[in-house]
């Protein structure tokens, strides 16, 4: 039995800005993000991390050197963590884009791909994202036997493994919230992922964030 653990980067500049920034443009962690990173970290330390893997993107980066620096253990890129491609959003500020198009994120859930009207915008289907995380998850399901990895990435990637995990359509995740440096906990009992965590935070977030 073995944990695949999701950490979602913490709080970056975007973040704050409501700046959609993809996979493409470059957006630090704040020191609060950095702070819930470290949060976040000290309560992996109660169990052994025998591997940590991240997201290219530098917000996950940042992330994976703070995870790495306080569980002692080195990081490895993986393409597949990417935050999704925003194409034509990119640089565009999440309050305008829902002005001028109303709110286009609802439809990038739909569940049928074909119907996605992001797709205009030159957006990754969330069909796309899902179908990396789960070449992803069952490579790790074999190559991590009775290991607890780390994996450090963004909101829909994270989105795409709990909709795997519990087996639900794109849509009934919309509404999901994935904190920043927030954990969620997949479990492998043979061969079968099922969800066993759920945004873990210091308790102290929950009074502000939620």
């Amino acid at each position: 039995m073995s944990l695949i653990i999701f950490m979602r980067h913490g709080q970056a500049y975007n973040n704050v800005k409501r700046l959609l920034v993809g996979r493409n443009l470059e957006s630090h962690l704040t020191e609060l993000g950095r702070e819930q990173v470290k949060q976040s970290s000290e309560l992996l330390k109660t169990i052994p991390i025998h591997k940590i893997y991240s997201s290219p993107v530098i917000r996950t980066v940042e992330t994976a050197e703070i995870a790495s620096a306080t569980l002692g253990l080195d990081y490895e890129l993986d393409e597949r963590l990417f935050e999704i491609e925003l194409g034509k959003l990119v640089g565009l500020y999440y309050d305008d884009v829902l002005s001028a198009h109303g709110d286009l994120f609802a439809k990038f859930y739909s569940d049928n791909d074909d119907e996605n009207s992001l797709l205009e915008f030159e957006v990754e289907s969330f069909g796309s994202v899902r179908e990396r995380i789960r070449n992803l998850l069952q490579e790790f399901v074999g190559k991590h036997v009775d290991e607890n990895i780390l994996l450090i990435s963004h909101l829909d990637p994270i989105k795409a493994a709990i909709s795997l995990a519990m087996n639900i359509k794109p849509s009934s995740v919309y509404s999901v919230q994935v904190p920043n440096a927030s954990i969620n906990v997949l479990k492998n009992y043979q061969d079968n992922l099922t969800l066993c965590g759920l945004n873990i935070l210091n308790m102290g977030r929950f009074l502000t964030e939620f």
